[in-house]
């Protein structure tokens, strides 16, 4: 027997007292004496039934049901509640608990609800179509987030299209993911494309395909994306990229949902949900005339925007530790932590790349760590290159680095292209790299 129960408690004599009761029947037991603390035991181990307090300190019980169901919502939670709290027990249960139990607890009794409570949860598990993705669970514990992953959530009971919105690596494939996993089409696998990816004729073909013979080469009939997706969901990454024709042929497809194959005389039908992202501004391309208004309009009421990683850096910690965690699962190390000068470290820093950059980050820490505990050394160079001290101006220092060091990146280290998007002359930036110790080339 190897289930996990994690508990979430204020008083930790309880907690223990718990813990030793269930690891003695040949549980695995960890307990958090709030919400935060939970979230970070949920991110390092797969956790099989939660038992959470009503009545937890300063946190309201209800709220970290909420913010439990909408990250975790397959993981049942058992409530434990006092005989003056029925009301809100009952309340809790409207809003997805598994069960609830009063104090004061009869130990045979809560193991009774945890064993029917892991039953179902097993046989749920097992009648889930073969074909569905294992989608991973959302690791946040930011408000904005929790907020957006709530409005995420209702629009995946819905048809509607949607907008996701943010800069590269903030997460926009991810929260795609979780709106079809929690939609009724996720017996289909979601289909992804990214539109950048291809030149206009090929997006053309990719997305709605061809007759045979419709050009040279054309030797058979090939079935588009849009056609492949049907009764599931489209996820086009990147759609600020698009051609206007694409646009114009994407617009109709939405607005009568039928294709038509490059080459063909009639249209066909198709049933898709339709996700897009994007990590450009909209508006200001409608201004500049390169993306169609009224696609946009077709689009902008669901509108999914994701905040920058340096906007929610109380994320930072958890997703270092489940990343960290994550990496520990596929590949050797020996590190099980970071120290908290690494967590500070990376606090500091301005994040770029976003969740994408942090997970990188931690990778390479991972893989050439050679203690227990991630250091500052481990962290990629130039992190390290500052020493970190406190103060507005080396802050500001920080990002100023982290900034050119991006740009740099971006444009294959071509000094004179990163001057441009720099607004400053290629001396000014020669001098700022030679200040930060940026190298010359990558």
């Amino acid at each position: 027997m190897n289930e996990t129960i994690l508990i979430i408690d204020d008083k930790i004599k309880w907690c223990k007292s718990l813990a030793q009761n269930f690891t003695q029947r040949g549980y695995q037991a960890q307990y958090a004496v709030n919400g935060r603390e939970a979230f970070q035991c949920l991110s390092q181990q797969h956790t099989h039934v939660i038992l959470l307090d009503i009545m937890l300190g300063e946190e309201d019980g209800l709220n970290v049901l909420k913010d439990l169901l909408l990250s975790y919502p397959d993981l049942p939670v058992i409530m434990i509640t006092g005989f003056g709290s029925i009301d809100t027990a009952v309340q809790a249960m409207k809003l997805g608990a598994f069960d609830y139990i009063t104090k004061p607890v009869d130990f045979e009794k809560l193991l009774k609800v945890v064993e029917h409570a892991l039953t179902m949860s097993h046989v749920h598990q097992k009648e889930q179509p073969a074909n569905r993705s294992d989608f991973p669970a959302l690791v946040t514990q930011n408000d904005a987030m929790l907020r957006l992953c709530g409005r995420a959530k209702k629009f995946a009971a819905t048809d509607l299209p949607i907008l996701l919105t943010g800069e590269n690596g903030t997460g926009k494939e991810i929260i795609a993911d979780f709106i079809h996993a929690h939609s009724a089409r996720n017996t289909y696998q979601m289909l992804k494309i990214n539109c950048a990816a291809f030149p206009e004729n090929l997006l053309d073909n990719e997305l709605f395909g061809h007759e045979k013979g419709a050009y040279t080469g054309a030797d058979s009939v090939f079935q588009g994306v849009f056609e492949r997706a049907h009764g599931s969901s489209l996820f086009l990454d990147e759609i600020g990229d698009m051609p206007l024709t694409i646009q114009a042929k994407i617009l109709r497809t939405l607005q009568s949902r039928e294709i038509r194959r490059i080459g063909g005389s009639r249209n066909i039908h198709v049933d898709v949900r339709f996700i897009a992202a994007t990590n450009k501004d909209l508006p200001a391309l409608i201004g500049k005339q390169i993306f169609r208004q009224d696609l946009y309009y077709r689009l902008n009421a669901t509108i999914l925007h994701l905040p920058a990683l340096r906007e929610r850096k109380d994320d930072i910690p958890l997703l270092a530790r489940h990343f960290l965690a994550e990496f520990a699962k596929a590949h050797a190390t020996s590190a099980t932590h970071l120290s908290s000068d690494v967590l500070a470290r990376l606090d500091r820093h301005h994040w770029p790349g976003n969740v994408r950059e942090l997970k990188n980050t931690v990778n390479y820490a991972a893989t050439i760590v050679v203690a227990d505990a991630i250091a500052i050394s481990d962290l990629p160079p130039h992190f390290t290159r500052l020493t970190p001290t406190t103060g507005t101006s080396n802050i500001r220092e920080d990002m100023e680095r982290d900034l050119i060091l991006s740009t740099l990146e971006k444009v294959n280290y071509n000094k004179k292209k990163a001057a441009e998007l720099l607004n400053m002359s290629r001396k000014t930036l020669y001098n700022k790299m030679d200040k930060y110790s940026i190298p010359l080339s990558r």
